[in-house]
């Protein structure tokens, strides 16, 4: 008896749904991975927005935020050249928590006032914004 059947062998079956699995899988962690970066571009993309608020603040502002005449700890390594350091403001949005520090460093060669303003996130992270206070009107 030489009967012809038609379908597919159970070999056939477990090859399909192997390699249909791993299609499936690889899309899986491709979506994960991008929600997780979208998610770490919003921390940092906040901590930029607080950042420029707290910079232009100072810069605005008619004086230097003052020395609070102790030494205060940075979650990092100060900017080198730091006169002082002042832990300005605690945010938080959403479910993180947002550290903004103030560092006045020592003037230049020409006597700009150069001010750095960091925002951390994730404990270490942090973005950082650098500019010159000046009080001249011109």
């Amino acid at each position: 008896m030489n009967r012809k059947q038609d379908g597919m062998t159970l070999i056939e079956v477990i090859a399909a749904i192997t390699l249909l699995s791993i299609v499936i899988l690889s899309f899986a962690y491709v979506f994960i991975q991008s929600q997780q970066v979208t998610t770490g571009n919003g921390s940092k993309l906040t901590a930029l927005q607080l950042a420029q608020k707290k910079l232009s603040d100072i810069l605005d502002g008619s004086s230097l935020p003052a020395d609070p005449g102790s030494s205060q700890s940075s979650p990092t390594a100060v900017p080198s050249n730091t006169k002082y350091t002042i832990h300005s403001s605690s945010s938080t949005v959403g479910n993180a928590t947002y550290e903004t520090y103030v560092y006045v460093l020592n003037k230049d060669s020409d006597e700009n006032q150069p001010i750095v303003v960091r925002t951390y996130y994730n404990n270490t992270n942090y973005v950082e914004l650098y500019n010159y206070y000046t009080t001249s009107g011109n």
